[in-house]
């Protein structure tokens, strides 16, 4: 007997990804990231279902924390250090 997906019933719900710029459906938002959810996920389909409440029963609550309410690195930052990672591989003159 196969062991299925006790929440595998959501990830068929679909929406825009801000990211992306296209339709993804929930199920490669909440294993996206190393097999943990998108960070932006409960933004993304708040208005389609409680995702809160299905993370919160989904995920321990540390994991919870670690992937929604610690900050993560925002656009600006991610351009900064592109850049400075970019300089370090110019030669140098």
């Amino acid at each position: 007997m196969s062991q299925t997906d006790p929440y595998a019933a959501f990830d068929q719900i679909e929406t825009r990804c801000p990211q992306l710029g296209g339709e993804v459906l929930f199920g490669y938002c909440r294993r996206m990231n190393s097999g943990l959810p998108c960070s932006r996920a409960l933004i993304c389909f708040r208005l389609l279902f409680p995702v809160e409440l299905f993370f919160r029963k989904a995920l321990k609550e540390e994991t919870f924390a670690e992937v929604f309410e610690t900050p993560g690195e925002g656009r600006m930052e991610r351009f900064l250090r592109t850049v400075s990672e970019a300089r370090e591989h110019l030669p140098q003159g």
